[in-house]
């Protein structure tokens, strides 16, 4: 099987990330905040040192890396927990439906509008119409630090000095960057940053982290902290009063080696990606009847289009006919689709790893012209 769908989730995992985490499985299966015993504070030791390498790594604090189901979840604790009745938030056509259908649902329970904003030509959002769009109830700017789709990068440095200029919370979400481009929250003037620990980072699926910089976030979900289990109400301190529940101990383990493997091989990682992209836009743009949508080489996604093809057809093709897993539709981003009229069709998004290698792509670029002349 060739896999080319690693925005959606990094498919080969690093050995160390795998041997973490079933490490995880046998010995570390086990509540840390809620014992007192050598091996629950041995794991507790285990999950501290994930929360002090990611911080240290982003730019913000220990205390505040706050550990989630994934970024759809750290996503709604930041728009949920900092919702402001009747205010106003900044966002643009990039964004996944976890910010846009939450944004639509905070609009119906607090009454908040928001004003979405579209891309030039090289698909950067214009800090001109950033700082337009900014009214007197307006009190958050969120942003897809990377699409999802085209791969288009923003300069989150240069908006971040308007939020702060502005006193406006800065949100980003870095599903499609962190482990790829570099993220400082308190140089940026970033207060929430949301990742996928699957992604960027090799992690195991099902690990997110919402971290905080300069923010009050209030709790979105009720229930065991392991501490002032005496009170009834809700404890608000991070990052226990925002992790109610069972911890993902497998997965911050994973997401740990994951990190570790990041840092030591970002350079080399990052080179292989903006090479294998380039290579597989210039062999696909010499290909009749196919349009490329990328906006940044370096960020390994890119979006396709075969002339009178369905993408959900061009997917089922390289699937069944060349063993080759790609994304088709919509990738739950429909205003981006709805920008470049590609609604009815979707697109075919090739998203790579540091995994993959030039003789996938030599296949995927032989099938994709045999589609495309057929």
């Amino acid at each position: 099987m060739i896999y080319l769908d690693n925005s959606s989730t990094t498919h080969k995992k690093p050995k160390s990330v795998i041997s973490t985490a079933t490490l995880g499985m046998k010995k570390y299966s086990i509540n840390p905040s809620r014992v007192g015993y050598k091996r629950g504070i041995e794991v507790q030791e285990e999950v501290f040192k994930c929360r002090e390498k990611l911080s240290e790594y982003i730019g913000t604090t220990a205390d505040k890396i706050i550990f989630t189901s994934g970024c759809t979840s750290a996503i709604n604790m930041g728009l949920r927990g900092t919702a402001k009745r009747n205010g106003h938030i900044i966002t643009t056509i990039f964004e996944h439906n976890s910010v846009l259908r939450t944004l639509e649902d905070l609009k119906q329970t607090h009454n908040i509008s928001y004003t979405t904003l579209t891309p030039n030509k090289e698909g950067q959002i214009p800090t001109s119409e950033i700082a337009k769009a900014i009214k007197s109830n307006t009190y958050m700017i969120i942003i897809n630090h990377t699409s999802n789709v085209t791969g288009a990068t923003q300069n989150i440095e240069k908006i971040g000095k308007i939020a702060k200029k502005h006193n406006l919370i800065f949100f980003v979400d870095g599903a499609q960057s962190v482990g790829h481009e570099k993220i400082n929250m308190q140089e940026m003037n970033i207060n929430l940053l949301s990742i996928a620990g699957h992604k960027g980072l090799y992690a195991p699926q099902g690990i997110g982290v919402l971290a905080i910089n300069d923010c009050i976030v209030t709790p979105t979900k009720t229930g065991g902290t392991g501490t002032y289990s005496e009170k009834l109400k809700q404890p608000t301190n991070y990052p226990e009063g925002l992790e109610s529940g069972t911890q993902n101990i497998v997965g911050i383990l994973g997401l740990y080696a994951g990190l570790e493997f990041v840092i030591k091989h970002q350079e080399k990682i990052n080179t292989k990606i903006h090479t294998l992209t380039q290579y597989l836009v210039d062999k696909l743009n010499k290909i009749k009847n196919i349009e490329i949508f990328a906006h940044n080489i370096s960020s390994g996604v890119i979006s396709i289009s075969i002339k009178n093809k369905d993408s959900v057809f061009v997917s089922q093709i390289l699937d069944e006919a060349y063993n080759i897993c790609t994304r088709s539709g919509l990738h739950c981003a429909g205003l981006v689709h709805k920008y470049y009229k590609t609604l009815k069709t979707g697109l075919v998004r090739i998203s790579l790893s540091y995994f993959n290698n030039k003789n996938e792509l030599n296949k995927i670029i032989s099938a994709l012209e045999k589609i495309a002349l057929s």
